[in-house]
């Protein structure tokens, strides 16, 4: 029975079913401890599925009771009560942990659209007999509104919650006092309207529809602007009524001003997008798309996370006020829950190509990525985008901050090494006719060591000047460093060789056991121990003599990247068998990471140890809770996350309730 929950947890996860694949994972993990005697080779593929499930899963809840497809959600003002909406003309009320508390059914067609008033009291429902139906919480229909001569597939409140606007397939717009008065008419459509929004301010209404435009109006009805698009589905205006988002058919979702310029355009879309939904706090953008998936988008437009598994469209989308939950409505008859953030890692998304290194200020306060997309990123501690380093004109392989923390050098394809200020001014290029593939300050901060696609290692003044080739390898050099002491140079190359040199350019001794290319090298803090990461999946420490200590085995493809923790007891090693692995120093492996989706190129540990950043072929960052992910007891959180879908979802069996009992 293990082995078909490690077969089950497996599948569901690679089907994209994680909230499944983390249950059959708790289930097979906690039949371990019961049992004691497992085979070890079956214990450690429980070990991995419930790791794997843990970093992987960002659905935690699931609102099951609807007979048809979901067409609206919408989450209360205050976070504690979801509404769904759905084709079998009901309107459900749940809690916020997904328990279901009212069924609201005077609707006689599909509800298409719902939504909450400001201060949380009135639901109000729409549906495709043209109908708008306002409710209390507790079920009590308040009052209809008619007027509509076509289904309303949409239907909100301004935020002074004095008005009601409803978008309908008759072509037009109606505003509506909550009396049920209709207060004016919008014309000017010429084909149906499928969705609007009130900005925040009340001043502008926004109106998108199939005619293929956004119409801008104002509080009187005075049309002030029309936007141009494909078919438009959907309008959101952000909460400081700053920009307006439009998704149009051709799947692609459109960021303008107020005053119709357009300020972005977000194309990383598989299919036609229903709905949009801004944050609360106006920094995130969420889309629902008719390929199952849910869309989340920094403000900038830099897509941030796709979340995968509804197994029919997404039809809506809302946020909980505080921005960490998103919930989502799908035609599959089921509301997901999802959680945006865990803590135990935080994704960096802005790369548009793979990133291949990772490096921390001295101080700790910025990180530095390299990638494929011929930039460099510096991020803040939070995850926020700093600043794009641009100039490099081909991939970008290393960079490197110089202990001073205002300059940064990176190494590139180019066959340049650009020296930048944190601010990011270019302060100088040093040339060769030769690819970079690394580079690194001295602890100084006076000199600068770069390996090159010739063989050969270079030492530079920062000001450029050449002051040393060091010559040895027999193919290219991959990566460079300084011991902490800035007496010793450690390259590593193709030729499947880590190489010890003196600073004025002496060898001192060549390390040999790899079987292939030796990708990454790193000292100890105290300077006496030598990590190499290695094609031939072996991470080796060596002693300064040339002394192999150990050969670490765990990974299944080529390590790229290695680091020692600030403290030398931890060593992290990046794969591109997309993990990255803690071992103790002494070859025990603590704990494997496995959140990203691609291999993992680079990793580098904070200056304060707390956090622990990698770079990833999936084109991200992860800056990973060293604390909380070492400290982790994992079925005590893989209970937490399950907890309210373990007491609220209707289609478990009572034995399954009863599965985190004593945990979490």
């Amino acid at each position: 029975e293990i082995k078909a929950l490690v077969s089950s947890s497996t599948g569901n996860y690679n089907s994209h079913q994680r909230l499944d694949a983390l249950l059959s994972a708790i289930k097979a993990y906690s039949q371990v401890q019961t049992l004691g005697e497992v085979d070890s080779k079956l214990k450690n593929q429980v070990e991995l599925v419930l790791t794997k499930a843990l970093y992987g899963v960002d659905e935690y809840n699931r609102l099951i009771g609807h007979r048809a497809g979901l067409w609206g959600v919408a989450v209360s003002p205050d976070g504690e009560f979801i509404a769904s909406a759905s084709a079998d003309r009901t309107v459900k009320l749940w809690n916020k942990n997904g328990k279901l508390l009212t069924t609201f059914t005077s609707h006689n067609s599909g509800v298409l659209g719902v939504t909450f008033s400001p201060d949380g009291e009135i639901i109000a429902s729409s549906d495709e007999q043209g109908n708008i139906l306002l409710w209390y919480k507790n079920g009590k229909l308040l009052r209809t509104l008619k007027g509509h001569s076509g289904a309303i597939s949409r239907v909100t409140f301004s935020s002074d919650g004095k008005i009601i606007a409803s978008a309908s397939e008759d072509k037009t717009v109606k505003l509506w006092n909550k009396s049920g008065e209709l207060l004016r008419t919008l014309k000017g459509h010429s084909m149906k309207v499928a969705d609007v929004a009130i900005s925040s301010d009340g001043e502008i209404i926004a109106s998108a529809s199939t005619d293929r435009t956004v119409k801008l109006w104002n509080k009187n009805g005075k049309l002030l602007n029309t936007l141009t698009g494909v078919g438009v589905r959907s309008v959101a205006i952000s909460p400081d009524s700053e920009i307006i988002a439009a998704a149009s058919k051709d799947r692609t979702v459109k960021l303008w001003n107020k005053s119709g310029k357009l300020l972005n355009t977000l194309t990383d879309n598989d299919g036609i997008i229903y709905r949009l939904a801004w944050s609360y706090d106006g920094q995130m953008l969420a889309s629902a798309s008719i390929d199952t998936t849910v869309k989340i988008w920094h403000r900038d437009g830099r897509l941030y996370r796709t979340l995968r598994g509804h197994s029919a469209v997404v039809r809506d989308i809302a946020f909980s006020p505080d921005g960490k939950t998103i919930v989502s409505a799908s035609e599959d008859k089921t509301v997901k829950l999802w959680k945006l953030d865990n803590s135990l890692y935080k994704i960096l998304t802005g790369h548009e190509d793979w990133v291949g290194a990772v490096a921390w200020s001295f101080d700790g306060s910025l990180l530095a990525s390299a990638s494929a997309d011929t930039t460099v990123k510096l991020w803040q501690t939070n995850g926020k985008l700093l600043r794009s380093l641009e100039g490099h004109q081909a991939i970008v392989f290393d960079v490197d901050f110089s202990p001073n923390n205002r300059t940064l050098a990176s190494a590139s394809a180019d066959r340049s090494i650009k020296i930048w200020q944190t601010n990011g001014k270019l302060l100088q290029t040093l040339e060769k006719n030769v690819v970079f593939w690394g580079v690194a300050f001295s602890p100084d901060g006076d000199k600068i060591v770069s390996a090159l696609g010739n063989n050969t290692v270079n030492l530079w003044q920062t000001n450029g000047k050449l002051l040393l080739t060091l010559t040895g390898h027999t193919a290219e050099v991959k990566d460079v460093t300084w011991s902490p002491n800035g007496k010793i140079i450690a390259s590593t190359s193709v030729d499947n060789t880590v190489k010890l040199w003196q600073a004025d350019g002496k060898l001192l001794r060549t390390l040999t056991g790899h079987k292939s290319t030796v990708r990454g090298v790193v000292f100890s803090p105290d300077g006496e121990i030598i990590a190499s990461a290695g094609a031939d999946n072996m991470l080796k420490l060596w002693q300064r003599d040339g002394t192999l200590l150990r050969s670490f085995f765990g990974h299944d493809a080529s390590i790229w990247g290695v680091d020692f923790s600030p403290d030398g007891k931890i060593i992290a090693s990046a794969s591109l068998d997309k993990t990255v692995k803690l071992w103790n120093i002494d070859g025990t492996l603590l704990k494997t990471l496995t959140a990203h989706s691609g291999g993992v190129r680079g990793v580098a540990f904070s200056p304060d140890g707390q956090m622990l950043a990698s770079a990833s072929g999936d084109r991200t960052i992860i800056l990973w809770n060293l604390d909380r992910i070492l400290e982790l007891d994992k079925l005590a959180y893989a209970c937490n996350w399950v907890k309210d879908y373990l007491q609220t979802n209707q289609q478990l069996e009572q034995s399954d309730r009863h599965l985190c009992s004593g945990h979490g």
